[in-house]
């Protein structure tokens, strides 16, 4: 390892250059010039967010504890939400619980579906959207069940977006209505948010039973031994 001035590396930082600018004049890498800089007290971090070296961990702690709201706590010691909850992790402050509905109260409930009917639905979904359609439903798009039930994929039921963005604007504002106590056409909303309604087969599909979902696979059993062959 070469040696490189101290002096001249700190001289250059307290005059207001970079980390770039200092490695090229000095002619080391970057992560040996902040290297330097940490063992003479300087840092470039502490530079770019001047008012977090007078962030007070114990105040943080108890705003926090106290129940505050995350939104007038990050306003008051001027953080983001990832510098709160890093701050909380450092000193072993437990989160708070959250507040809000549980299970099927809330609008945004699956159902207390597995992962392995999940993947069912989905398999099946994606089957009867490729045969409406007339080829298979590109990577990307995302397909909605207009009555919030993944098991009924009957065309009638389905909708697509073309991205992400669209599938999750049509459900913020689904669930803001549902919270106003509004009425809410999900067919319209579709349309708003830039989706379309899946257009229907030119045939009938035959759906599987027992409200539209896949049966799981029983494994076979062994044929029973005739009689005659006893």
């Amino acid at each position: 390892m070469g040696y490189y001035p101290h002096d001249k590396i700190v001289e250059l930082f307290d005059a207001g250059k970079s980390l770039e600018e200092i490695a090229e004049i000095v002619g080391c890498a970057v992560s040996r010039a902040s290297q330097i800089l940490k063992e003479h007290g300087r840092s470039a971090w502490n530079r770019r967010y001047p008012h977090m070296q007078d962030l007070d961990d114990e105040q943080l702690f108890l705003d926090y504890q106290s129940g505050m709201r995350i939104d007038a706590l990050l306003e008051k010691h001027q953080i983001k939400s990832s510098t709160l909850y890093r701050h909380l992790k450092r000193g072993n402050i437990p989160c708070r619980p959250r507040k809000g509905l549980c299970g099927p109260k809330n609008h945004q409930y699956k159902h207390g579906k597995g992962s392995r009917t999940i993947e069912r639905n989905q398999s099946l979904t994606k089957q009867v959207a490729a045969l409406c359609l007339g080829y298979i439903v590109p990577r990307g798009w995302h397909i909605h069940h207009l009555d919030g039930e993944p098991s009924n994929n009957h065309p009638e039921n389905l909708a697509i977006f073309h991205n992400k963005s669209e599938h999750a604007n049509f459900h913020q504002q689904q669930l803001r209505l549902q919270r106003e106590g509004a009425e809410v056409d999900a067919s319209q909303l579709v349309l708003e948010n830039g989706g379309f309604l899946l257009p229907l087969p030119p045939y009938p599909i035959l759906l599987p039973r027992e409200k539209g979902r896949l049966d799981p696979r029983k494994p076979r059993q062994k044929p029973k031994p005739s009689p005659e062959g006893s």
